[in-house]
């Protein structure tokens, strides 16, 4: 189709069954971050080791006790949005941002008291990178069997410690990445940004916003979008339109900033 057409861009998904649409779109999506600086113009989704795959255990406890206030919500009026409609919401609003609502088909304002809403029960801000990243992963945690041999961990087992400091959802979230398995998840996600980590740290630094991300770095907005997509190339997802990586991103480096030596 590229090759026939001479302005079109592909990105292409894996195969997904019906039900999995809204993966395929995602996938799709960041192959075409990455067509889009190939002199092909057509790319294939690379896989990707998911993080929810890793977490273990424990990993799926923090996400249920995470996500519990918001799957026992009850709403106080018949209109209100129940539990399913805000877990809807809020896996949306992760892939899709502001497009949400044409996702969902409602308006702007009926997104935003949601999220107000999803933010209060779980205790996060969701105007925060780290938090939007903690939301994501509890939801990908919860949207992914068990796997077989795994044991289930008993209900009545202890909370997880929180740092001093942090919300329960950071606190809990830091727990999880201190996995083995997790800090191997997160050097294979960085591997490929050797020699340009200042640009993503920064960039994460400043939530995945633009102009600061351009302050930080010294350079000019365009200079830093340059930058970041070559990035996209570089990892094979999209990181300056949603989907965006930069919640796996975000789990990664902070992975690796808890594994590195204390001085």
């Amino acid at each position: 189709m590229a090759a026939r057409v001479g302005d079109c861009v592909v990105g292409v998904s894996e195969p997904v069954p019906l039900a999995d649409t809204a993966t395929g779109y995602r996938q799709a999506f960041h192959a075409l971050a990455v067509a889009r600086e190939l002199p092909t113009r057509h790319a294939r989704f690379g896989v990707s080791p998911d993080p929810a795959l890793v977490v273990g255990p424990a990993g799926r406890r923090w996400a249920d006790e995470l996500l519990n206030p918001l799957l026992t919500h009850v709403p106080r009026r018949a209109q209100d949005p129940g539990s399913q409609e805000l877990l809807a919401t809020a896996t949306s609003w992760l892939a899709f941002s502001s497009h949400a609502t044409d996702h969902l088909k409602v308006h702007r304002n009926t997104l935003a008291a949601r999220l107000r809403l999803i933010g209060e029960l779980l205790g996060l801000d969701l105007h925060r990178l780290a938090d939007q990243s903690a939301l994501d992963l509890a939801l990908r945690v919860r949207a992914t069997p068990a796997p077989a041999c795994t044991p289930e961990v008993p209900s009545s087992a202890p909370p997880f410690p929180y740092a001093s400091g942090t919300s329960q959802a950071a606190g809990g979230l830091d727990a999880i990445l201190c996995r083995p398995a997790v800090r191997d998840w997160a050097d294979q996600q960085l591997a490929p940004v050797l020699g340009a980590e200042e640009t993503l740290r920064t960039w994460l630094r400043c939530e995945g916003r633009l102009r600061p991300t351009a302050a930080g770095l010294g350079i000019s907005v365009p200079g830093a979008r340059k930058r970041l997509t070559r990035l996209e190339t570089v990892l094979q997802r999209s990181l300056l339109r949603p989907p965006s990586a930069r919640y796996d991103l975000w789990l990664a480096w902070r992975a690796r900033d808890l594994a590195a030596p204390r001085h």
